[in-house]
């Protein structure tokens, strides 16, 4: 496949999804209406893909060639989300799970 061919497949693929989008808030008449309607899923939506993303992660290491368990991430993140509990801010709960996380791999 040739280079535009391939930039015409982006391009086509990339139109596609904006005319699916936009037939979903063409239907329902109005963008007012379906925020007001949605506007509690859309809530969930951020934390629940951030999990999807970083709990493979923390919970798996792939540094030994395998998915093993890595107790030392398992314990990072949870110090980061009492943390976040705590101080709903954003710089602290990272801050408190790599400083958990680089002095629980100092020490063992």
């Amino acid at each position: 496949m040739d280079t535009l061919s391939l930039w015409l497949l982006f391009i086509l693929a990339g139109f596609g999804t904006f005319l699916i989008r936009l037939s979903f808030i063409e239907l329902h008449g109005s963008t007012q209406k379906l925020l007001e309607r949605s506007r509690n899923i859309l809530a969930l939506l951020p934390p629940a893909i951030l999990a999807a993303l970083c709990i493979p992660a923390i919970i798996f290491s792939h540094s030994s060639g395998g998915d093993v368990i890595d107790i030392t991430q398992i314990s990072a993140a949870v110090g980061a989300i009492i943390v976040s509990i705590l101080s709903r801010n954003v710089f602290w709960p990272i801050a408190t799970g790599m400083l958990i996380l680089w002095l629980l791999r100092l020490v063992t």
